[in-house]
């Protein structure tokens, strides 16, 4: 294998440690938004459920940083625009380019609230 070249693991790597930090600021403000509801029966075990999926995204990326350190994957810069994210990263020492655009981000928060939550039961 060339080890100059991104793999789909690296790319997948990228993608995820991109986006979860996204879905932690989503959940936050779920969370806030939820105090609205504080004297409902249904208020505590949602804002529960929503901590142990924060719980999860955090050992998540946990485990990608440590991917990362170990398939030698660096993030330099991440830019947010209102078109979506731009991310320059380097793998193995050669630097590279990732965008999504926001349909795709949203798209793919939502793949991986799904996985997470499948994680939990």
């Amino acid at each position: 294998m060339n080890r100059t070249i991104e793999t789909e693991e690296d790319i997948q790597i990228i993608k995820e440690f991109t986006l979860l930090p996204i879905l932690l600021d989503m959940l936050a403000r779920d969370i806030r938004e939820l105090e609205l509801y504080r004297d409902k029966i249904v208020y505590y075990h949602a804002v529960a459920y929503l901590k142990e999926i924060e719980q999860s995204v955090y050992a998540e990326l946990h485990t990608l940083k440590n991917k990362m350190r170990k398939n030698n994957i660096k993030i330099l810069t991440t830019e947010t625009s209102t078109l979506g994210i731009d991310v320059e990263y380097k793998v193995r020492g050669y630097i590279h380019h990732f965008k999504m655009l926001r349909s795709l981000i949203k798209a793919e928060l939502m793949t991986m609230l799904t996985k997470l939550r499948g994680r939990l039961k």
